[in-house]
């Protein structure tokens, strides 16, 4: 039986990459968090708005998504494509709403953001 010598600046690659992609995991659940955790904390007073801290949160889960995406690629992991698009489209959709709501200081962009945010932890959980 043959053994199959992997080298070891192949190995060094893989493992780089790897410790990327769960370091822009963690930063990608870091900013689910912020966004959600804001929504709750907002929810509660009698007159919600949009802040700035959704639009960063929003811009955090649109950058990490796409290196989460990248690293999947880079090795040559299975990326399910409709899924990723329909996920973009969705923090697209939070990063506009929230930006134009921060502006317009109305209430029904923080709720739009907030319906926005919960279709896209849906997709990203029972979307297999």
């Amino acid at each position: 039986m043959q053994k199959t010598v992997v080298p070891s600046c192949l190995f060094g690659k893989i493992l780089l990459m790897e410790s990327l992609r769960y370091t822009f995991l963690i930063f990608h659940l870091f900013g689910f968090a912020a966004l959600l955790g804001g929504i709750f904390y907002q929810v509660r007073g009698k007159d919600p708005v949009t802040g700035s801290y959704m639009v960063t949160s929003a811009v955090v889960q649109l950058v990490t998504g796409a290196g989460l995406i990248w690293t999947r690629i880079s090795l040559d992991l299975p990326v399910p494509h409709a899924k990723m698009g329909v996920k973009l489209a969705l923090d697209l959709l939070v990063a506009a709403t929230a930006l134009v709501g921060m502006r317009n200081k109305g209430p029904w962009a923080f709720y739009a953001v907030a319906t926005f945010t919960a279709a896209a932890a849906v997709v990203a959980v029972a979307w297999t």
